[in-house]
């Protein structure tokens, strides 16, 4: 075979094989332009804001809880830097805030703006010294009011409520100061339990003795009577700044029936009752008559029998109580 023979059989075999190549190199630098202008075009956005503030949870029994904030209203729109012990924890933005735990003790901050423009060179400056307390939550507001330079703001939750409420949580930046912790489980709530309810005053006791009011036998009032009432009223004007209720209670000696003395009993509540009433006291409760007869005998030891010696040692077993209940003086 001549040489121009072999070349043209050499080119018959290699130029399909150099063709394919040359066009598959075509295809792959075209999809790579179309690739780099393709991500070019496209735009990765950071969502510098999380959620909303809300109610801040208990701070762990063994941290403290710091939240750092700036109001929708701070004058500057460029970021303020805050840095713990000299490292760095992030930049607020207006309207952000940033919440984290500290171990007790204490820790310097320091709040710096724009501080990327001068080379993080903040940092260096110890700031505000804050002496942190287990089971504590402060609230550190960036005071802009005399920007450039940056202070920091403590205040209770009630004081800082009407500024943090709004803000979003701050989450485009990474935390690296080491004295910012994760917060442990929130300490629990303790409620303390409600003092028990006063106890009612206990009620007061008056005694009537009835042989002033009434008659051996009888339930008609004597004219003695009427003022035996009218000074126990008095009396009771005067060691009472109210009252809730009132109750009468009757008593007569064993000298008769049981039924009888029952009724008689009965029968002299009821009138010295009425004659209270009378005398327009405001009452809460109202008023109440009991009868009870022979019964709870203050002495013992006396004849059943009417006659004067017995009558007589049976005189202290023959009242009328009135017990009060209501505020004294």
């Amino acid at each position: 075979m001549n040489k121009s023979s072999f070349l043209g059989s050499v080119f018959q075999v290699l130029a399909p094989r150099v063709a394919r190549t040359f066009i598959t190199g075509f295809v792959l630098v075209a999809a790579a332009h179309a690739a780099s202008a393709q991500s070019s075009d496209s735009r990765v956005n950071i969502d510098a804001f999380g959620e909303v503030f809300s109610t801040a949870l208990a701070a762990p029994a063994n941290q403290t809880r710091i939240f750092v904030f700036r109001n929708n209203q701070a004058p500057n729109a460029l970021p303020v830097n805050i840095y713990l012990n000299g490292q760095y924890h992030t930049s607020l933005l207006r309207g952000g805030f940033s919440e984290f735990c500290a171990a007790p003790g204490a820790v310097n901050i320091k709040a710096a703006l724009d501080d990327a423009s001068r080379l993080h060179t903040s940092k260096l400056d110890a700031g505000q010294r804050l002496a942190l307390q287990a089971g504590q939550t402060i609230y550190l507001k960036v005071d802009e009011s005399t920007s450039p330079a940056i202070g920091l703001l403590s205040g209770t939750e009630a004081q800082a409520k009407a500024d943090i409420e709004g803000t979003r949580r701050q989450i485009h930046t990474i935390s690296r100061a080491k004295a910012a912790l994760t917060c442990g489980q929130p300490a629990p709530v303790v409620v303390a339990a409600p003092p028990p309810p006063p106890k009612p005053p206990a009620p007061r006791e008056y005694a009537l003795e009835t042989d002033a009011l009434f008659e051996f036998g009888k339930a008609e009032i004597r004219a003695s009577g009427y003022n035996a009432i009218e000074s126990l009223v008095q009396r009771l004007l005067q060691d009472f700044s109210s009252v809730e209720r009132i109750r009468v209670v009757g008593y007569t000696d064993p000298i008769g029936s049981a039924a009888f003395n029952k009724k008689l009993s009965q029968d002299r509540a009821d009138v010295v009752a009425r004659q209270i009433a009378s005398r327009n006291i405001p009452i809460e409760r109202g008023i109440v008559a009991e009868g009870r007869g022979p019964i709870e005998l203050v002495k013992t030891g006396c004849g059943k029998t009417p006659t004067p010696e017995n009558k007589l040692c049976h005189a202290p077993n023959r009242r009328v109580m009135v017990v009060i209940t209501g505020a004294r003086r």
